[in-house]
């Protein structure tokens, strides 16, 4: 079966297709927003300029379209009739990017989440879907805040070891001193190098 649509037509309606603020994405951010989550958008500092990130749960959150991120065994990634090689290889690339991206995030210390188009297809998949969501970022944020205060302790531990170094060291110069006392002309001369007259 041949498609119903010129190739001019066919051009027309996809070049009408945005990447930003499509409709799944304004849906998952109204969800979101209505569940007490605060987030930014597209934030290009991030490899893949992910659509919604939440920097308080280090989550990045994904929405991508079935046909063009290629949904593997979704009914709504088909794939045009006409022009089929150029389609295979540009849903292959955006796949890979998105292998990528997630990649890099991951490496980066984010939680990825990927939100599909099918998913919020109805009203009681999208409630599900949301709620999913929304316990999904509460666990990354719980993750988040344990590996946050293993840092603190780490670096709490550091900073005491450095102290117990430094007192140990005060310690043992003070036992030379007495062992070994300098001549106050020779003090006074050391003082004088170091800036202290």
């Amino acid at each position: 079966m041949s498609d119903t649509l010129s190739q001019t037509q066919r051009s027309y309606n996809m070049s009408r297709i945005h990447g930003k603020n499509t409709k799944p994405e304004i849906l998952v951010r109204k969800g979101l927003h209505a569940r007490g989550f605060r987030f930014r958008l597209h934030n290009k500092k991030l490899p893949g300029c992910p659509d919604i990130v939440l920097p308080k749960y280090d989550v990045a959150i994904m929405v991508n379209g079935c046909f063009w991120h290629g949904h593997k065994g979704c009914r709504y990634a088909t794939k045009p009739k006409s022009n089929v090689e150029f389609w295979e290889t540009k849903i292959a690339r955006n796949r890979h990017r998105d292998e990528v991206t997630t990649a890099h995030l991951e490496a980066l210390g984010w939680t990825v989440i990927t939100v599909w188009e099918c998913e919020l297809r109805n009203s009681s998949q999208l409630d599900d879907r949301l709620n999913a969501l929304a316990e999904e970022i509460r666990n990354a944020g719980e993750v988040k805040r344990v590996k946050d205060m293993n840092k603190r302790q780490s670096r709490a531990a550091a900073r005491r070891e450095r102290e117990e170094l430094l007192r140990k060291q005060a310690k043992l110069e003070a036992e030379i001193h007495q062992l070994y006392p300098i001549p106050k002309r020779i003090r006074t001369i050391s003082r004088a190098f170091d800036g202290d007259e």
